[in-house]
């Protein structure tokens, strides 16, 4: 896990010194270049590649920070509001919190689940694929096809990002993947 974020901390240094295109780029875009990264990080010791990730992180977040929030960095996507880049990071963080299943009291999971479900409609409709979908309360009224799904946060989180396998209920997974299937 360590590998893929201290890869990501990569990216974002390149974003900052202008540098997009010194990185390689090897087939399978994101996905490829996230790959290679971790490969990379394989071989060497835990603890070193823990050490990178915390240098580089706090470089980026200094950098960031004395941008301020209304800049514009440079991204693969091109110029792009630092305070969106920052809320992309955020959702990072959040999934993979999911996947080592960081500790949390359910007011904090209500909290970080609500702000989950609003940045994953803002990302879908940013990235062209709004989807059809309404909050009520803590719930999410989801439109597939000719049917209207009510899911709560939890589930409709694992279909934006298409990973089922975090929730604990075998229907729930089920449902997740037969709606990403029809998406």
């Amino acid at each position: 896990m360590v590998a893929h974020l201290c890869t990501d901390e990569v990216y974002n240094q390149a974003c900052l010194d202008n540098t997009l295109d010194r990185l390689p780029s090897p087939s399978g875009g994101l996905t490829g270049w996230n790959a290679r990264g971790v490969r990379v990080r394989r071989a060497m010791p835990p603890l070193e590649v823990l050490q990178e990730w915390e240098a580089r992180q706090e470089r980026v977040r200094r950098a960031w920070g004395a941008l301020g929030l209304d800049a514009r960095i440079e991204t693969s996507a091109g110029p792009y509001p630092l305070r969106l880049e920052i809320w992309h990071l955020a959702r990072e963080y959040a999934i993979h919190a999911d996947d080592i299943e960081v500790p949390m009291t359910a007011r904090e999971r209500q909290a970080q689940l609500r702000w989950r479900v609003a940045f994953g409609l803002f990302a879908a409709h940013e990235e062209g694929e709004p989807v059809n979908a309404e909050v009520d309360r803590d719930r999410v009224l989801l439109g597939n096809g000719k049917r209207q799904y009510d899911l709560d946060f939890e589930t409709f989180i694992a279909y934006l990002t298409n990973r089922p396998q975090q929730l604990n209920d075998r229907g729930q997974r089920s449902l997740v993947r037969r709606l990403v299937a029809t998406g």
